[in-house]
């Protein structure tokens, strides 16, 4: 018996699949439009949040000095805590947010006034440095009387911030109906602390740090979904999947954008055709890069097309490409189930130039994050990312508050 290859030339060039995506009918529930862009971040983070952070870490701190009072030095710090207020938690955010804008060597040389060329009086007006230091001490989002011990079978090694990063993803999702594309990467919250979570990524500027897959809208940017990776042993891959599968179902599933026409662009850590046939089961499209040793049409995998002439496989729905940019440069290969065996007027393939608007959505949020995260060593890393998840907090907030301006102008 003669098998069938269901995987053809893709030309004539296949018309566009339809979609039945709804247009976005703009943000909900936004504040007034001259609105300022702290007006959106307190949306985004909420009194409720600001009430339970404040009463976690009172709860904590009372707990800590109480355990360690008898053997505290004489002078120590934390004698002189008291309890954290709903005012002095913002004050604490204000100055967390401006050690981003304004870059010293240490949390002590915003308070030094000794050089008046390198003053900076705002934040001792604000709060005195040592207030500053107890509240990052005895800073909690979590429920401390949960934390268990590493062997416990119930231990999460990020617990301590999980509360905060579930409420992010709920607000995140609850103000903004995304637009058509959005993409899914993975990003890289550095950090070289000693954390069971803490990944090796040689391909990132800094190697070290906590992991988060992250869903956005393409456009802009937004974060609609963040998801944090702990390691094999605390998320192993379900048997007979692919790990980038389960994340870009999960992450999508979660944003809750399954069955509506959405189009997530992905690199080919996630790419592959056991993805893109899930999702065509859910009437989501997808465009990606595809690794050579993937499943995919031989025709595609050797291929060794001219720069000119690029070479198409199609089965149904799903169309795989193979182009090279230019001589002397290794040939893509790549998958859709939304765009057809079509060029541009440049000889570029229409999927490759999609593919290039719109993957880089993370990548632009991470470059912000480098340039205002103000991050800095810290002895917990579970502390660290707690402030940097404020930081996409604010990320958020400032691309609502340029997308309802747009919308009123």
């Amino acid at each position: 018996m003669v098998s069938v290859n269901p995987w053809m030339r893709a030309f004539p060039p296949e018309p566009e699949q339809n979609t039945i995506f709804r247009a976005n009918p703009g943000p909900r529930n936004m504040p007034a439009a001259n609105s300022t862009p702290v007006k959106y971040f307190y949306l985004l983070f909420s009194i409720e949040l600001i009430k339970e952070i404040v009463r976690r870490t009172n709860s904590y701190a009372r707990n800590f000095i109480r355990k360690g009072a008898a053997t505290a030095k004489r002078y120590a710090r934390m004698k002189s805590w008291r309890p954290l207020t709903e005012n002095e938690l913002k004050s604490f955010l204000a100055i967390v947010f401006n050690m981003g804008l304004i870059r010293k060597s240490s949390i002590e040389e915003y308070w030094n006034s000794s050089l008046p060329s390198q003053a900076s009086h705002w934040f001792k007006k604000v709060m005195s440095r040592n207030r500053f230091q107890n509240i990052l001490k005895f800073l909690y989002v979590s429920d401390y009387s949960r934390n268990v011990p590493r062997q416990h079978p119930a231990y999460d090694p990020a617990s301590r911030f999980r509360p905060l990063l579930s409420f992010m993803n709920k607000q995140f999702c609850r103000f903004i109906v995304p637009k058509k594309e959005v993409c899914v990467d993975e990003t890289l919250m550095a950090t070289k602390g000693h954390n069971v979570m803490r990944q090796y990524i040689p391909s990132k500027a800094a190697k070290f740090g906590i992991k988060f897959w992250m869903l956005c809208e393409s456009a802009t940017g937004y974060i609609l979904q963040m998801s944090v990776y702990r390691g094999r042993h605390f998320d192993p891959v379900p048997a007979g999947q692919l790990q980038g599968t389960t994340v870009v179902m999960n992450l999508m599933s979660a944003s809750n954008i399954l069955n509506k026409g959405y189009h997530v662009f992905c690199d080919s850590f996630f790419c592959s055709q056991n993805l893109a046939s899930r999702l065509i089961q859910t009437t989501t499209y997808i465009t990606g890069t595809l690794r050579k040793n993937r499943p995919m049409p031989n025709t595609i995998r050797n291929a060794n097309p001219t720069p000119d002439n690029p070479v198409y496989m199609r089965k149904g729905k799903m169309l795989c490409a193979a182009f090279r940019d230019m001589d002397g440069k290794k040939p893509v290969r790549m998958l859709s189930t939304a765009f057809s065996a079509q060029h541009l007027p440049s000889g570029r393939p229409r999927i490759v130039n999609g593919y290039n608007k719109n993957m880089g959505a993370v990548d632009t949020t991470d470059a912000i994050m480098k340039a205002y995260g103000g991050h800095r060593k810290n002895r917990k890393p579970w502390k660290k990312v707690v402030l940097h998840l404020f930081h996409r907090i604010v990320h958020n907030a400032y691309i609502l508050y340029q997308k309802t301006r747009r919308t009123h102008q």
